[in-house]
């Protein structure tokens, strides 16, 4: 039996692109495990909500999402690299191989890393280490990777579709942490997930859009609107906070706080 990875930075980052497929996979009695990143420490911008305090609502609400897509709330993991900061270095490299040795997938699931409409570096950098692992550098990993998929792309090759995001809505709704973002899902996600590929894969309602990842095929040149895009969603940048919003003043003499200034230090964050 096949065993799938999931790979996330934030904890509500699946259920808004991969959820469909997904359930699927469990339904059918696929091993599935998820494995986020970091805890989504800065994922809201009251002062007062940042750091442990956020990371706990957010570990459960991933858990309770993932049990309406029919995965255990055992088969979730969180690694320890706090949000905000996952970079794509030896070190960072190294402790994402450790986390995908321990759980020893076939096949991958991690966000587009090249061709993404969701320019978030944590993101990014998450994708070119998966990248990066499977076709670069294999032998730092002890199973050998069958598949790599990347979410968020705007060069699918890969489509899964359905007719409903009812269930799909649900489990996203489990992030309450995140309103400020869910808001606005009851428009986008229909946006984002319309079948725009009847020729290919019929008159489906929706259709979760993925890049599967080839070992010995040289990667796809993006057409002319595709890189006009990119370059103006690069260039936008409208997602990111700022390196300000990465502190947590009244935690001061933590552990927390301890790390986040050190981080802070290493990546050469403003102060």
């Amino acid at each position: 039996m096949k065993r799938f990875l999931f790979l996330c930075v934030h904890p509500d980052d699946l259920e808004f692109n991969c959820s469909v497929l997904m359930h699927h996979l469990a339904e059918k009695g696929y091993s599935i495990e998820i494995l986020c990143l970091t805890k989504g420490e800065f994922g809201i911008f009251e002062e007062e909500w940042k750091g442990p305090r956020l990371a706990k609502i957010r570990e459960q609400e991933l858990k309770d999402a993932a049990k309406i897509n029919s995965i255990s709330p055992d088969h979730v993991h969180f690694g320890d690299i706090i949000d905000g900061f996952v970079k794509f270095d030896k070190e960072t490299i190294q402790k994402v191989g450790k986390y995908i040795n321990k759980l020893k997938p076939d096949i991958i699931f991690a966000p587009e890393a090249y061709f993404t409409y969701y320019w978030h570096p944590d993101h990014i950098n998450c994708g070119r280490m998966a990248y990066y692992l499977y076709k670069v550098k294999p032998e730092l990993l002890d199973k050998k990777i069958e598949s790599l998929y990347f979410y968020t792309t705007m060069m699918p090759n890969f489509l899964w579709p359905s007719n409903d995001l009812e269930r799909t809505n649900k489990a996203f709704f489990q992030h309450q942490s995140q309103w400020w973002l869910l808001k606005w899902n009851s428009l986008f996600n229909p946006f984002d997930k319309f079948n725009v590929f009847w020729n290919r894969i019929g008159r489906w309602k929706y259709a979760e859009r993925y890049r599967r990842i080839y070992k010995d095929k040289k990667e796809p040149e993006p057409t002319l609107l595709a890189r006009a895009l990119l370059t103006t969603i690069y260039q936008l940048n409208v997602i990111n906070p700022p390196e300000e919003h990465f502190k947590v003043p009244r935690l001061k003499g933590t552990d927390f706080y301890e790390k986040v200034m050190e981080l802070r230090e290493k990546y050469d964050f403003d102060d």
